[in-house]
Parts: C-alpha cells; sequence; structure tokens
C-alpha cells in the first residue's frame, strides 16, 4: 500500500528561502558549465600542442639524423682515405654517436669484413697514427669559425713501421696541406718533428721547407737543409 503525502504551501508561506537555493543553484551550474567551457578550450589547445610537438619531434629527429649522418661523413672520410694511402689491406673507419651521462660522445672504430674492431686494443698502432694524424684536420674542419690553418705534429708515424710505409705516410700528409676549392677544403700548413723513420730524401720530395737540429755541447745547432 502506497502513502501519499499531501504539502500544502500556504498562501502566508515565506518562499524566499527556496528562491534564493535555486538561485544559488543556477550560479553554480553557470559557474560549472564556464569552468566547463574553459576546459574543453584548453584541451583543445593542449591537443592541438600536442600535435605540432610531435611534429616537431619528427622534424627534430630527421635533422638530428641528418646532422649525424654528415658530421659521420666528415670524419671518416679523410681518415679512411688516410689508411687506404698508406697501407695495402687498410682498415676501414667508423664513428658511431652514444649518450652517455647525458653527453653525446663519439666512438671511434676501425672495420675489417664487417668486425668493428677497438683502434687501441686489437689493431696495429700504425694503423692508429695514420687514422689519429688524418682526424686532426677533419675536426679542424668542423670548427667554425676557423683557426689559423695550422697543425703542429711530434713525430706522427713513430709506430709506422717500414720505409715504403713511411714513404706513403709523407705523401698522404703532402696531399692533406694542398689546397682544394672545390671541396671547400683551404689547405693546411704542417709544423712536424721527423725522426729517422723517414729517410731525408722522402722528406725534401714533399716539404717545403727542412730544418736539421743537432747538438754540439751544451748548444743547439740549426741549420737549413731546404
Amino acid at each position: 500500500m502506497k502513502v501519499l503525502k499531501r504539502i500544502t504551501i500556504g498562501h502566508n508561506m515565506n518562499l524566499q528561502p527556496f528562491k534564493d537555493k535555486i538561485q544559488q543553484l543556477k550560479g553554480r551550474r553557470q559557474k560549472i558549465q564556464e569552468e566547463l567551457s574553459a576546459s574543453q578550450t584548453a584541451a583543445k589547445a593542449h591537443r592541438r600542442e600536442l600535435r605540432n610537438a610531435e611534429k616537431a619531434q619528427v622534424i627534430i629527429q630527421l635533422t638530428a639524423q641528418s646532422t649525424q649522418d654528415e658530421l659521420k661523413y666528415q670524419l671518416t672520410e679523410l681518415p679512411k682515405l688516410a689508411l687506404q694511402s698508406v697501407f695495402d689491406d687498410a682498415y676501414d673507419f667508423a664513428v658511431d654517436f652514444t649518450i652517455r651521462r647525458e653527453k653525446v660522445e663519439v666512438d671511434f672504430w676501425f672495420v675489417r669484413e664487417g668486425a668493428r674492431i677497438n683502434p687501441k686494443d686489437n689493431s696495429g698502432l700504425g694503423s692508429v697514427d695514420i687514422a689519429g694524424l688524418a682526424l686532426r684536420p677533419a675536426l679542424w674542419s668542423l670548427r667554425s669559425p676557423r683557426n689559423r690553418a695550422s697543425i703542429w705534429l711530434d713525430e706522427p708515424f713513430k709506430h709506422l713501421k717500414g720505409a715504403e710505409a713511411n714513404r706513403r705516410a709523407l705523401a698522404m700528409l703532402s696531399e692533406i696541406c694542398k689546397p682544394r676549392p672545390e671541396k671547400n677544403w683551404p689547405g693546411l700548413q704542417v709544423v712536424m718533428i721527423a725522426d729517422e723513420r723517414a729517410s731525408r730524401e722522402d722528406l725534401l720530395e714533399v716539404a717545403d721547407c727542412i730544418y736539421e737540429f743537432s747538438m754540439r755541447g751544451r748548444q743547439t745547432i740549426v741549420k737549413r737543409i731546404k
């Protein structure tokens, strides 16, 4: 059995509290609608920013990859050519960019038959001398602005064995020094201390100027040979 309760409102009943409550609820509804509209607008803006950020990330990744590819080419081209100029069975040369300690570092590798070799641990030090020498002008070419085009070398071929290998190394160094405008290469001036591994005849052939230093007692004797 249902019991119906009748509520009778008399003419003298005060309705103002109900009206005030209704106005309060209307005000709350209006505020909620405004907040909802603002949230929807903000959400739409955030979605647009997210799409733009995703597009920017793709562009940055492509640009970074392109930059790394260009850097890899500039860092490996000269060492590869130098190794091939000096050795008949030369290593290939490769670089990797690796993030360590929140910084990008470069790893250098010799490559033979697809296998990567740590240059310092498992290869002849003569190859390390040649690759390291060629890396110096390669790194210099990446500087902006470039400083004076000169490099100082102290017995750069000290681990290179054999007169023929040393002769080839000198010829390679001479080629690096030559300006090549078609490749935006201004050429280099090299000041080098050479030991007896390089013959005087080979030095005379490639060098523009040669000085010989010798000791006489406590005096250093300097003689210009070429």
